[in-house]
């Protein structure tokens, strides 16, 4: 591949990882409803993350938290490559049952725990992790994320189980053939969880880290990449995955991944 060219390549194992080499391109200003795990593999890659901006060099980890902005830069003439993943807080939480999500507030690590766990997710890329591997790999995740934080509020078995009968409902929805998507809205919602509407997206955000709208969004644009990358018409991904026409889906697809849609085939190919 061409050094003077940005690229990405995926794993080929359902794990979501990702490898980029960054040359004089910047990602915009953007926020998703996951974690996201990264490790720097060459360069110095910059960003900017709660206000500040970062850098991470070779070896440093980078953990962001859900629904926090952030962009990625690569400054003129100066590449960066770097090995990651988005890692799902349904994961995180299923391993916690109840505790609010941890929060990693430097952005950037040098802990042996972390760069370790890191390696064993990302750095050995054109290997398949097994399915049981990858597992025990978010397990060490989440108790570490855990660990290293002071974020340990542990809500009720009533508000998690109630929390997520409304995260299922939301999924089950978005993929039902027969749905038109006319049941989201936080009065529904509510109903699901028995609490009032405030309260679902109060405790909806300590559990998944984000509120049930920018879930949903995620969710959303999650089914459209697939559809994009299957070749599918922007126009037509656009409405069967729930947006109002194909130029809200290209605000909302900028504004979670910091590309367009038409930059994310450009880059993958």
């Amino acid at each position: 591949m061409a050094e003077n060219s940005s690229w990405v390549r995926r794993a080929n194992d359902g794990t979501g990882r990702i490898e980029e080499y960054l040359c004089d391109f910047a990602y915009a200003p953007h926020k998703h409803a996951t974690y996201a795990l990264a490790i720097t593999t060459s360069g110095v890659q910059y960003f900017n993350y709660r206000g500040t901006l970062l850098r991470a060099l070779p070896g440093e980890v980078i953990v962001l938290h859900p629904d926090e902005l952030h962009d990625g830069q690569a400054r003129q003439g100066t590449p960066f490559a770097y090995r990651g993943m988005n890692i799902d807080p349904l994961v995180i939480q299923e391993i916690l049952q109840g505790a609010s999500l941890p929060f990693l507030a430097s952005g950037v690590t040098k802990l042996p725990e972390f760069v370790s766990l890191a390696k064993a997710m990302l750095c050995d890329f054109t290997r398949p992790l097994d399915t049981l591997e990858f597992q025990d790999l978010l397990y060490s995740f989440a108790v570490c994320l855990q660990r290293a934080t002071t974020n340990s509020t542990k809500h009720t078995v009533a508000n998690y189980e109630a929390i997520k009968l409304v995260r299922e409902y939301i999924d089950d929805e978005l993929y039902s053939k027969n749905s038109e998507h006319n049941g989201f809205n936080l009065e529904h919602l509510a109903d699901i969880a028995n609490y009032s509407k405030w309260q679902v997206t109060r405790d909806f955000r300590a559990l998944y880290g984000t509120t049930p709208y920018h879930y949903l969004t995620l969710k959303r644009l999650q089914k459209a990449r697939g559809m994009i990358e299957q070749g599918q018409v922007l126009s037509k991904v656009a409405l069967d995955c729930g947006f109002s026409d194909q130029s809200h889906m290209h605000r909302q697809f900028k504004k979670c991944f910091g590309l367009t849609p038409k930059m994310c085939i450009k880059l993958s190919k």
